[in-house]
Formats: structure tokens, C-alpha cells, sequence
């Protein structure tokens, strides 16, 4: 699936510079849609591998585009809170999957999940453009008409004038001149700070925990409570702090969300290496299953920052003649970073046994809390264009630091 991501991301960011953000989106449908029939009709492996590099395919496209919808439909005092609902899917997509697992066959697993995707595609169609997109194409009315569809209760002029500052700097920049815009300190500086935060959510153990979180229950010598069990009872506890973020991203912003999810995860990660190291030296498995249940749960704690303010920010902090380049380098870079984390978790666990594993994750996340306090610009409650405003501001105040003492 991660080696799929990179494809998607590719079509999606080409289908986000020339249609809009809308049409990405709903165009996200049709791969998992086929990945979904190809399991339905499965009579060999080669079936599976196609579906989940659809499903890979989907994704990448996904996460090149929807911050960016999101950014340009949601006030600023909402923005981040519908990118957590958003990403609050994924929990909610791992609890019906793992319910559904064992009850239900891998066809009618299939069927469900077809209809619901397809659901997703008929309806997704019936929403207006962005405001955004209209402006670009000089469709004021248009554009009146959508703003007014998704602030029913704003100031129209006003709204549109904001985004029409936004919107104008792109101007008719051509590739070549917008890749060289990407060299300029200030946009290195915002490219830098998205695309580690996206790296450091993938070395969390995203694509590793949570999709062998069964397993590693099982060699932690859990009984007290069935692995799968285990799986869904995290599953579910993720589902919950996710709805947390949705009420504090806007309220205690994405810095301090951030920090909380690294310390959670920290301490998660320390916690299972403890009792790994504890097994090894031989102590009695029965008294220490709390040890790796508590850790599923700290680990959950990601859904409260690391998993939302990365993709919260990839729809802010870009101007407007970036967005989609930024859509695609992010969505590359994180598809690379889940394929290499995957590709790598159980020959680490083989070769160095889980206690280290879990120890060098523990490290990456210091470093990610340490990067997080240090680094990420706050931009609760601004509108896009004040966080441009913000940016040119700080680098202008670097430069002139510089030029002072240099």
C-alpha cells in the first residue's frame, strides 16, 4: 500500500493543479473502488496485490489534496477541528475493519466496504467547489454563490476580498517559477517543518503498531484479555481521543497537541520496551500484561496531534502558488516514509528484538517533541492569508537579525 501512495500522490497533486481540489478528492473513489472488486473476485494472490496497491494509490491521492480542500472551504476557527474529524476516520476505518474481520468473510468484508465507497462517490459530486477555485477562474459570482453555500452566516464581500489577496499572489507563475519559489528561505523553512512533521508521524509506528498491534499483544504474552480484543479496545480508545482533537486543536492550538501526542507516544514505546526487556530477563508474563495494555492505549494518544496537525498544516501554511507542489512533495515523502518504516519493522524486530525496536522509536519521538516545541509555527485561529502575513513577518525578522549581526 505505502509503495501504491507513491503513484497517487503523483496523479493526485497533477489532478489537484488543473481541476481543483474538489475533483482530487472525489476522484480518490475510483482506485479504492477497483482495489475493493479485486478482493471480492480474489482467487490468488496477484488479486490482493493489485487491491492494496490500489488502496495505496487512493491514499497518496488523499493526502495530497484534502488539507488543502479543507483550507479553503472552513473559517479559521474551525479549520483544524474538520481536518481532525477527517483524520479521525482512520481510527474509525481500523475499529469497523477489525470488528468486521472477525465476523464476517473476507467477500462480504469486501461488499460492505465497496458500498460505503461508492456511497462516497455518488455524493461526494453534490458539494460546490471551493470559493478558491471560482476566484482562479475569475467566476465572481460563482464564487459569492459557494461562499455563501459554506458561511451561510458571513460577510460575503468581505470573505470574497480575502480570498481574492490570497489567491492573487499565484499570479500566472509557470512550474519552473514556482520550483525555483520553493529555494527562497522562507518557503524552504515551511517545506522543512510539513515534511519532517509528516516523516515523524510515519516513524511513530503509524503503519507498523497499529497494523501488527495483534501480534505484538500476542508476544507479549497478553491473556488476560484476547489480542484481537486488545486491537479493538485501542482501536476504539483512538476513535475517542481523536473526537478530544476535534474540540482542542482550535481551542489549545496545534503546538501543544502536538507535544501532548509525542509525550503519549514516548511513553508508550518506553513502556513496551520495558516489558520486552522485563520478559527477556525472565520475569513472570502474568504480572506484567498491564505493561503492554497501557502502552496500546498511550499509543492511541497519537490521534490527539500526530496524526491531525500535520495534514492541518499542509493546508495552511503554503501560499497559494505552492499548495499543489506541497500537496504532492508531502504526500511523496510520507508514502516513502511508510514504505520504508513498513518494509523495515519485523527485519528490526528480528535482528534486534523488540525491546530495541520500541527504544528507537522512543528516540525519534523525543526528537519529534523536541521539534515540535521548537519549530512549528502556531496558527490557531488565523485566516490563511494572516498566516502568510505571519510568515513573511518572521522571515523578515530573521533577515534583519541577520543583517544586524551579520
Amino acid at each position: 500500500m505505502p509503495f501504491g501512495r507513491l503513484f497517487g500522490a503523483i496523479v493526485g497533486a497533477i489532478i489537484l493543479e488543473y481541476y481543483g481540489s474538489k475533483m482530487a478528492l472525489m476522484t480518490t473513489g475510483v482506485p479504492v473502488i477497483v482495489g475493493w472488486i479485486c478482493i471480492i473476485l480474489a482467487t490468488s494472490a496477484p488479486w490482493l496485490y493489485v487491491s492494496r496497491t490500489c488502496a495505496g494509490i487512493s491514499i497518496g491521492m488523499f493526502f495530497s489534496c484534502f488539507s488543502l480542500y479543507v483550507g479553503e472551504i472552513a473559517s479559521a476557527q474551525i479549520r483544524g477541528a474538520l481536518v481532525s474529524i477527517i483524520m479521525n476516520g482512520l481510527p474509525i476505518g481500523t475499529l469497523l475493519g477489525n470488528v468486521m474481520g472477525v465476523q464476517v468473510s473476507i467477500m462480504w468484508f469486501g461488499i460492505i466496504s465497496l458500498i460505503l465507497n461508492i456511497c462516497y462517490v455518488v455524493i461526494f459530486p453534490l458539494l460546490p467547489h471551493t470559493p478558491h477555485y471560482y476566484v482562479r477562474r475569475n467566476n465572481m459570482d460563482e464564487a459569492r454563490r459557494t461562499i455563501q453555500w459554506y458561511h451561510r452566516k458571513s460577510n460575503v464581500e468581505e470573505e470574497l476580498e480575502i480570498i481574492g489577496n490570497y489567491v492573487r499572489d499565484s499570479g500566472s507563475m509557470s512550474l519552473r517559477e514556482r520550483l525555483k519559489q520553493i529555494g527562497e528561505k522562507r518557503n524552504r523553512r515551511v517545506f522543512g517543518i510539513v515534511i519532517l512533521l509528516f516523516i515523524f508521524m510515519q516513524l511513530s509506528g503509524l503503519n507498523t503498531v497499529v497494523f501488527y498491534m495483534e501480534i505484538i499483544a500476542k508476544r507479549a504474552q497478553v491473556t488476560s484479555i484476547e489480542p484481537k480484543n486488545v486491537v479493538i479496545i485501542a482501536s476504539s480508545v483512538g476513535i475517542l481521543i481523536g473526537w478530544i482533537s476535534v474540540y482542542l486543536i482550535d481551542r489549545c492550538g496545534r503546538r501543544v497537541l502536538m507535544s501532548a501526542s509525542c509525550c503519549c507516544v514516548i511513553a508508550a514505546m518506553v513502556l513496551l520496551g520495558l516489558h520486552f526487556m522485563l520478559l527477556d530477563l525472565n520475569c513472570d508474563p502474568k504480572k506484567l500484561e498491564w505493561l503492554p495494555i497501557i502502552a496500546m492505549m498511550l499509543f492511541m494518544m497519537m490521534s490527539i496531534g500526530l496524526i491531525p496537525v500535520p495534514s492541518t498544516l499542509l493546508g495552511e501554511l503554503f501560499p497559494a502558488y505552492l499548495r499543489s507542489i506541497a500537496g504532492f512533495m508531502v504526500s511523496v515523502t510520507s508514502a516513502l516514509s511508510a514504505f520504508v518504516c513498513t518494509i523495515t519493522y519485523q527485519p528490526m524486530i528480528d535482528t534486534l528484538t523488540e525491546k530495541y525496536v520500541f527504544g528507537i522509536y522512543a528516540v525519534l519521538m523525543t526528537g519529534c517533541l523536541i521539534f515540535s516545541v521548537t519549530c512549528v509555527p502556531e496558527t490557531k485561529g488565523k485566516t490563511l492569508q494572516e498566516i502568510q502575513e505571519m510568515l513573511d513577518g518572521r522571515n523578515r525578522s530573521e533577515n534583519s537579525v541577520q543583517t544586524e549581526y551579520g
